[in-house]
């Protein structure tokens, strides 16, 4: 009796495990679809660009941003709060053109560099990696020039 008892607790472990997963999943993908079918704080005309953003990038970089439960506990996105400080997507809709500029530059340099997404969170959101055509697609966006509110050009800054 006392072995059907254990099982019987392991098995309902595992279930409310796999519902509590279940459901921060199918959370995440009606996010990426509503951000694919465009928004209007989206930050990309590409709504391609706009679906990579939300899966790999606002986490940490958008207010109201939220891991799974397991990748929540990264040091990278444990310092969330900080990487919203430095580049928040919720915010680029009052981006001045420089700031957008700069931005771009920023996400042009992490991406090819390969230190966005962080390395310890991606091993624990999976989902978070950046195949190559992802990276490319980032690439070609950031690489872009950004429109400033008068219509001129401004050029992006060295970092």
């Amino acid at each position: 009796m006392q072995i059907f008892t254990i099982q019987l607790a392991m098995v309902l472990l595992v279930d409310l495990t796999l519902l509590f997963v279940g459901c921060s999943s199918s959370q995440q993908t009606a996010a990426l679809e509503e951000t694919a079918q465009g928004s209007t704080n989206a930050v990309s005309t590409d709504p391609r660009v706009n679906a990579i953003l939300e899966q790999s990038c606002y986490q940490c970089h958008s207010t109201g941003g939220s891991a799974p439960w397991y990748a929540a506990v990264s040091p990278t996105y444990l310092a969330a709060n900080s990487a919203r400080g430095v580049l928040n997507f919720s915010d680029w809709q009052t981006y001045d053109a420089q700031k957008k500029a700069d931005a771009l530059k920023s996400i042009e340099q992490t991406v090819s560099g390969g230190s966005m997404p962080p390395g310890d969170y991606t091993a624990l959101d999976h989902s978070a990696r950046l195949a190559d055509d992802q990276k490319q697609a980032l690439l070609k966006w950031a690489s872009q020039p950004a429109l400033p509110a008068h219509g001129t050009t401004l050029q992006k800054k060295s970092l």
